[in-house]
């Protein structure tokens, strides 16, 4: 369905992919969307994760996702429903409850149901490990939720360690240096005590596995929601999305799209909708999208409860004194109007794509 250059980068993306959800981001969605129209994205392989969702609804969203774009070649898998360390019930719990609140009057379709089974499904870790291993020093892994498969995955196989390429996380923030973006949000939605207390998003959603990732050693690089927070998908491009969107593919796009965007807007008091992970996709199709610095991670004083990337490094070398810190890519800047324009071209890509394209 989709050409693909000689030169495209191939991915395995592990997504906690709540696209069909109402009042939840759904830009896990869009990331995988942008990935499958991109010619310079060869998808290899999806893992559901549970993290903005639980791993079978990840799993789910993705094939009735896959099915509207008639994608049948790209293996999905289920990933783990528990996280390594930690239990993450209250995070779910707090998330179904939302449906019952003000926001989801903005969402009128019924929810998603794949024809495939869920239930059915390959191990998620064996999927990505296959695909490592049939693409030795090729593949980059793209954690959209939490580190939790990819753990297992190393766990389970740690040949595969120096044949992943990279891992491009959309996660963690840090205290900026002068010119660099601030993580500044602040949605009424999640009040800060159910944020510090609940909602800790992929980076923290399972630190245990956060840690293994970053001490096998394999090149990683942060998205962070320093610049992620600032990056979304405004009314202008809404528009011109609806206004080109043809057939029953672009149609089912925007019937999905529309209600978040206009409830991140109406209820969440935002510029749009936050477009997450579709900015980590999009610093791997160009690289200068974002600037970057190379931080230590405190491992250890991140399994402590500390931030992963402390501001004063001094502290680091005191708590970690003859441990290995891994040193990882952290994005800290963004060209905003070079990802706008580049979201905005592949989404009217989807949009308007023919059923035999």
């Amino acid at each position: 369905m989709f050409l693909k250059n000689s030169d495209a980068i191939p991915l395995v993306i592990d997504t906690d992919n709540a696209f069909g959800m109402p009042v939840r981001d759904l830009d896990d969605g869009i990331a995988l969307i942008i990935s499958l129209v991109s010619e310079q994205i060869d998808v290899k392989g999806v893992v559901a994760s549970a993290c903005n969702c639980r791993a079978h609804e990840a799993a789910q969203n993705t094939l009735h996702l896959f099915e509207q774009f008639g994608i049948t070649h790209i293996p999905v898998g289920l990933g783990a429903e528990t996280p390594l360390s930690g239990n993450r019930e209250a995070h779910h719990q707090y998330l179904d409850a939302k449906v019952q609140g003000k926001g989801a009057v903005y969402w009128n379709d019924a929810p998603v149901v794949p024809s495939r089974n869920v239930s059915a499904l390959p191990n998620g870790v064996d999927v990505l490990i296959d695909a490592v291993r049939a693409n030795p020093h090729e593949i980059v892994l793209v954690a959209l939720g939490s580190f939790t498969n990819i753990a297992l995955a190393l766990r389970k196989a740690p040949d595969i360690v120096p044949m992943v390429r990279e891992i491009v996380h959309m996660g963690g923030s840090f205290e900026p240096q002068e010119g660099e973006m601030r993580f500044d949000w602040d949605t009424p939605d999640i009040p800060k005590e159910v944020w510090d207390t609940t909602l800790r998003f992929n980076t923290w959603y399972d630190k245990q596995a956060t840690a293994e990732v970053l001490q096998s050693g394999i090149p990683v690089c942060f998205i962070t929601a320093n610049v992620t927070s600032n990056f979304y998908l405004q009314n202008t491009q809404v528009e011109q999305l609806c206004d080109n969107a043809k057939g029953e593919l672009g149609s089912y796009l925007m019937r999905l799209i529309l209600p978040w965007q206009k409830w991140s807007i109406a209820e969440r008091k935002l510029a749009g909708a936050h477009m997450h992970d579709p900015l980590t996709i999009l610093a791997l199709l160009d690289r200068s999208v974002c600037t970057y610095r190379y931080m230590k991670a405190d491992v250890l004083g991140f399994l402590a409860g500390y931030e992963l990337f402390p501001q004063n490094e001094s502290r680091l070398w005191k708590t970690c004194q003859n441990t290995f810190i891994p040193k990882v890519k952290v994005a800290t800047n963004l060209r905003t109007a070079r990802a706008e324009q580049l979201l905005q071209d592949l989404l009217l890509r989807a949009v308007t794509l023919e059923s035999n394209e």
